[in-house]
């Protein structure tokens, strides 16, 4: 995303977007008519946005670009907004403008703990040729609960003591196996290749895996470059990813 003060006033803003679509309300520009509510002076801008990762995978990019928008405006026009007002533009936006590596997130994403620093492994990601709808996964998630019988919500304690043995032993580089998310097996009842991408997880020695938020993304943790990019050469085969990229 490259963003610069668009001299020619009489057009006001302007937001072009190359890469893949953006389906619904682009959060680029909710977050910049939010942040002129609490900030005066803001101009009008020139943004170019180049989407590389689709929509509907869960992996906050949109969010992730609304928050880089926010962090170039508190630099150069003295932006103030609460974790909640951001919280207010998407649950992720939060944690995104935040600077943490990792934090524990509660609310609707707005009420964050800072954790330390994220472990320091090869990430793979793999998206599939389909996205994920956040609020029909949560319908489906509800309604698998329902006929399930109900859901037990765990405590803050219990959460807590869970994702701390996680995140030790993500650090300690030990083997965590598919890492917990309520959205997999509504997922998974639906699309039978997050086995086999389970599989190659499994197969290829990584550290933990699972699904990107309310999905379409699935993820693979690596204790090496070397061992993330052999795993990334298998999902590369498999006809239903789109694509996959690495990151560390």
């Amino acid at each position: 995303m490259t963003i610069q003060v668009n001299c020619d006033e009489i057009m006001g803003d302007s937001l072009d977007v190359e890469g893949m679509p953006i389906m619904g309300e682009n959060l680029v520009t909710k977050a910049l008519l939010t942040a002129r509510k609490y900030t005066a002076g803001i101009p009008p801008l020139k943004i170019r946005l180049k989407k590389f990762f689709p929509a509907g995978s869960g992996i906050g990019a949109g969010s992730g670009n609304a928050a880089a928008l926010l962090g170039w405006l508190r630099e150069n026009f003295a932006l103030k907004m609460t974790a909640e007002q951001i919280g207010k533009l998407g649950a992720d936006v939060a944690f995104l403008a935040s600077g943490s590596e990792i934090a524990e997130a509660r609310g609707v994403g707005e009420l964050l703990t800072p954790a330390g620093e994220a472990p320091k492994l090869g990430w793979i990601l793999a998206f599939p040729k389909w996205g994920s709808n956040t609020k029909e996964a949560y319908a489906k998630l509800d309604a698998m609960r329902d006929d399930a019988g109900g859901y037990y919500a765990p405590t803050a304690e219990e959460i807590a003591k869970e994702s701390a043995e996680y995140l030790e032993k993500l650090q300690n580089r030990r083997c965590n196996g598919r890492l917990p998310n309520d959205f997999f097996p509504v997922l998974a009842a639906e699309h039978r290749e997050y086995g086999i991408a389970e599989e190659i997880a499994a197969a290829t020695g990584a550290c933990g895996w699972g699904l990107c938020g309310s999905g379409s993304a699935f993820f693979g943790l690596y204790d090496s470059s070397e061992a993330a990019r052999g795993a990334e050469k298998i999902y590369d085969n498999e006809n239903w990813i789109l694509k996959t990229f690495y990151l560390e």
